[in-house]
């Protein structure tokens, strides 16, 4: 089954039993019965009931995206692969800082990772930074504040770089975001997540600002449609 979670995007779930252990961050691919085969992030921990979540996003004559968002239905298959990806949380230094920094649906695994973590009782500070040209390309804005009031280690910074930033808002990129709040990184743990260009350039400030490159987790979003 799937819903919106803005204009462009759906939450799909899929009820898949075969996987059982995975890591919320990991991607999987997808494929349909032509053979067309794509690659998602799987947007939620495990649940007993063996629903995986993902993020579609309509891209522009995206023949995957496109299907999945006006032609996929309830009750209809898709073969989905082994999880796959080193970009997940694990309860080691649970005092640690936590950098999330998505745009787009990089919002996916990063979603995910913070779940996991907010749930195993992370105590050290997580920070999450997501990014979009406009509010209404943002999502789960709603769901994300309650998360920072309900964990008081917990911080959201929803990032509009395309029009003015009204209340509740940051203007600006989400990396350009982080990099002026952000004092001292020394020490953290890093996930960066959607447009490649983002997290080329925000692996390296990281590794610049101290952070050591086993902390730094990246999963860069390269458009296939």
């Amino acid at each position: 089954m799937h819903e919106m979670l803005n204009h462009s995007t759906l939450l799909l779930k899929v009820e898949c039993q075969d996987i059982k252990e995975y890591f919320a961050g990991q991607f999987v691919n997808l494929q349909r019965d032509d053979g067309l085969i794509r690659s998602y992030s799987i947007a939620n921990v495990p649940q007993q009931d063996g629903i995986l979540e993902f993020h579609i996003r309509r891209l522009p004559d995206g023949r995957f995206s496109e299907w999945m968002h006006d032609q996929i239905r309830i009750g209809d298959n898709i073969a989905v692969s082994e999880p796959q990806g080193h970009c997940f949380y694990l309860p080691e230094r649970a005092d640690q800082g936590l950098l999330l920094v998505g745009t787009g649906t990089g919002l996916a695994p990063l979603a995910g990772i913070l779940e996991d973590a907010l749930k195993q009782g992370h105590t050290g500070p997580v920070t999450l930074f997501h990014g979009a040209r406009t509010v209404a390309d943002l999502y789960r804005i709603d769901e994300l504040r309650e998360f920072a009031q309900k964990y008081d280690n917990f911080s959201y910074f929803p990032c509009v770089s395309g029009e003015p930033a009204s209340e509740g808002y940051t203007a600006g990129r989400a990396d350009q975001v982080a990099l002026a709040h952000m004092n001292g990184w020394q020490g953290w743990r890093v996930f960066l997540c959607g447009h490649p260009d983002m997290v080329s350039s925000m692996k390296m400030e990281a590794f610049m600002q101290g952070v050591s490159m086993k902390d730094i987790y990246t999963d860069a979003f390269v458009a296939a449609g």
